[in-house]
């Protein structure tokens, strides 16, 4: 073609552009066409986003419906709640929906629930995309309750109760492990009396000796400390009483005064210590007794700042120590601080005959050597104790004690027998 050929059809197409008429509707028509396709995608977006946040509706309503069912039946409370939320319904009721999947799992106290659905679009399949991919996952796990006065933390551990009975120890209101250890969670070797309301183990017993009654529950559901979202009683910032390593050498009669040693105290007594009202706390350094004397103090409490700050109670000291009974933190006897957190802070005890410790010892990252000669707790309204690792030898008699209807109102929030479910995921 020669380019005088050419000539009409330049002609034309700039008479096309100079037209005022036609030309608009033509431009309108292109630029509608691809703003009809974005509405219609954020559309089928939208409706996804919905049916995606109904499914983890359903997801995290099955998973609860399933984690409160008899066990046995986890799966099929499941799925009807499934197919109850998110499925279609006929004449014979909810039916599960033919574009989704379901995948319900049961591992002991934990039921998980996961969902998948092809969502269909509206707009998107006229260029290729029929389905949308969704998916949601919940867990929910059972939450039993303990009446317990002895729980034992640490999840893995062998032996993370062990006792050692040669005498006698009695327990008003049982012992909780959570360990799940498959030989040897709660280890006990009984030559004398042995008596508890419930032991609960979450993984197995190992015994040896006399029997005891009654025997340990193995397999037992984990109860979560009930004290975790406690406030700290000392802030971290809380200025030194004492800037360095204390140590008191006493002959005779002595007291002491509560505050923040900053370094540690050790006590070296040969008579009694009488121990103020307050927050005996510790930062950097152990409470260290050197002593048989009796030490003696009501409404205190011991405050264990971090992993370098156990209790380290040598001799034979007896030890007798009431809570708080007013404040945030009344009836806590102990309180470790967080700091010492995914540590195994080594804490010795060892206390001779008319020792009594009155309120919750709360260790949760300690791993206690507790050894008892004589008698333990007899004068105590209220015992309880919490830590991560009790390793218990007992000579004498050790008691751990329900309150009393006097010491009632001193029990920390927490210690009631509680249980339900919750989404963990």
């Amino acid at each position: 073609m020669t380019i005088l050929n050419l000539f009409p059809f330049s002609r034309c197409a700039q008479a096309l552009l100079h037209c005022r008429s036609g030309n608009f509707g033509l431009l309108a028509a292109l630029v509608t066409i691809p703003l009809i396709a974005a509405f219609g995608i954020a559309l089928d977006f939208a409706a996804a986003f919905n049916r995606k946040t109904a499914m983890q509706s359903a997801a995290d309503a099955a998973a609860l419906a399933g984690a409160a069912a008899d066990p046995g039946a986890e799966q099929t409370i499941a799925y009807g709640f499934l197919g109850a939320h998110i499925g279609h319904k006929d004449a014979t009721g909810p039916k599960p929906s033919p574009h989704w999947k379901h995948q319900v799992t049961v591992e002991r106290d934990t039921v998980a629930v996961t969902v998948q659905e092809d969502h269909r679009t509206a707009i998107m399949h006229l260029f290729g995309f029929k389905t949308l991919h969704l998916s949601v996952h919940a867990k929910a796990a059972r939450t039993s309750g303990s009446a317990a006065c002895v729980l034992i933390l640490d999840p893995n551990k062998a032996d993370a109760l062990k006792i050692i009975n040669a005498n006698s120890v009695i327990n008003e209101c049982g012992f909780q492990v959570n360990s799940s250890h498959n030989q040897r969670a709660f280890y006990m070797e009984n030559q004398g009396k042995f008596s508890a309301s419930e032991i609960a183990v979450s993984g197995q017993s190992k015994l040896a000796g006399k029997m005891i009654s009654p025997a340990p529950v193995d397999g037992s559901p984990v109860v979560p400390d009930p004290l975790a979202d406690m406030a700290e009683p000392v802030a971290r910032t809380a200025a030194c009483t004492s800037k360095t390593l204390k140590t008191i050498n006493a002959q005779g009669k002595t007291s002491l005064e509560p505050g923040v040693y900053c370094g540690g105290l050790t006590l070296n007594a040969s008579d009694d210590v009488t121990l103020k009202p307050g927050i005996y706390a510790f930062r950097g350094g152990a409470l260290t007794l050197n002593t048989s004397a009796k030490v003696m103090g009501k409404d205190v409490q011991f405050y264990f700042e971090d992993a370098q700050s156990p209790l380290m109670l040598n001799g034979a000291a007896i030890l007798q120590v009431s809570a708080p009974t007013t404040g945030t933190h009344a009836g806590i006897l102990m309180f470790q601080g967080r700091q010492a957190k995914d540590s195994n802070v080594q804490f010795r005890i060892n206390t001779s005959a008319g020792s009594f410790y009155n309120g919750a010892i709360y260790l949760p990252y300690a791993v206690i050597d507790w050894n008892v000669s004589g008698s333990l707790n007899t004068e105590s309204s209220f015992t309880a104790l919490i830590t991560k690792v009790l390793n218990l030898y007992v000579s004498g008699t050790t008691y751990f004690k329900k309150p009393t209807a006097v010491g009632k109102d001193f029990v920390p929030n927490g210690f009631a027998k509680t249980s339900g479910v919750r989404l963990v995921e």
